[in-house]
């Protein structure tokens, strides 16, 4: 998540650089049950992994929680968001 300490409802999914090169140049429009697999695969690891914040002129820091973690706390943000809008 981008700029943790700003707890805005903002977030950024985005692979390495070593996990994309090995895809190929057509990762993304090749619907062959092979591509699916290997980019399914990938973005399990991905989750997998420990979410990785940017600081406002601090670099970045590791977070406690994994990439998986991240994402369910962050949908649980949006439908708590949604749901004052609509009581309002």
């Amino acid at each position: 998540m981008a700029f943790g300490q700003n707890r805005s409802n903002y977030v950024r999914i985005q692979a390495n650089g070593s996990t994309v090169g090995r895809c190929g140049s057509n990762m993304d429009t090749d619907p062959s049950p092979s591509n699916v697999k290997m980019l399914t695969g990938i973005s399990e690891e991905m989750l997998k992994q420990k979410n990785v914040e940017s600081v406002l002129f601090g670099g970045k820091r590791i977070g406690e929680q994994s990439n998986f973690e991240k994402l369910d706390w962050f949908a649980g943000e949006l439908v708590l968001e949604h749901q004052r809008g609509v009581a309002e």
